[in-house]
């Protein structure tokens, strides 16, 4: 199978920076979900597992506060940088000897001019399908309720951050019974039922899913 072009074009920038500064020992690409888009060779799977577990736990706490960018950390047996770009993120692993500022400049001019030549080529960069959460019902009732469902807006942007896309308008619902329907969505506008990984669904839209408040249905962005 053909790897995506855009996996082989960042491959190829990982590599080039490896080249630049032969202090680096592992580099790799990828989401916020932990989904590897690019990576060299030399980099086993055991250690991008370790980079991405310790940034996601990091990244975790970091939300209280706003959002992570970055994160470096310099150690007794080297150096660790991990870089936001594109709604992706860039790690490096580097001995302790590295320049560090020389690294940082490496990676503000390969990485970026990468991107920006394969957003030329085709207007939208590593597609990928946002996986379907499994979400629990909660119903909506009431004269103004409308067709609409109410998910948390973490979800929402999360989704628009994998699919590329600048907000997500629509998704597609399907009971465990099988029946399926595509409502548009907001965020949830209750506090108390924030981050608690629930979908709020007019009552008229539970009848057509045949589902009830509290059961379970998987739900994932609508297809464009």
């Amino acid at each position: 199978m053909n790897k995506d072009p855009y996996a082989v074009a960042l491959e190829s920038a990982l590599t080039e920076i490896k080249n630049i500064c032969p202090d680096v020992t592992h580099s790799f690409i990828f989401t916020k979900d932990g989904a590897i888009v690019a990576r060299v060779s030399e980099t086993d799977e055991e250690t991008t597992e370790k980079m991405i577990s310790s940034f996601q736990s990091v990244a975790e706490k970091a939300d209280t506060i706003g959002s992570l960018k970055a994160f470096y950390v310099n150690g007794k047996n080297g150096k660790v940088i991990l870089s936001g770009v594109n709604g992706m993120y860039l790690a490096l692993a580097a001995s302790e000897n590295a320049d560090t500022t020389y690294l940082h400049s490496v990676i503000r001019v390969i990485i970026p001019t990468v991107l920006k030549l394969l957003e030329t080529v085709t207007p939208t960069p590593l597609p990928q399908s946002a996986p379907s959460k499994q979400l629990v019902v909660d119903t909506l009732s009431g004269f103004f309720v409308g067709d609409s469902v109410q998910i948390d807006t973490e979800l929402l942007e999360e989704w628009a951050e994998l699919s590329n896309q600048k907000g997500i308008s629509e998704v597609e619902i399907e009971s465990f019974g099988g029946e399926a329907t595509q409502c548009k969505v907001r965020e949830i506008n209750d506090s108390k039922l924030k981050g608690k990984g629930m979908i709020r669904i007019p009552e008229k839209v539970c009848k057509t899913l045949e589902v009830k408040k509290g059961e379970l249905v998987k739900v994932k962005p609508a297809s464009t």
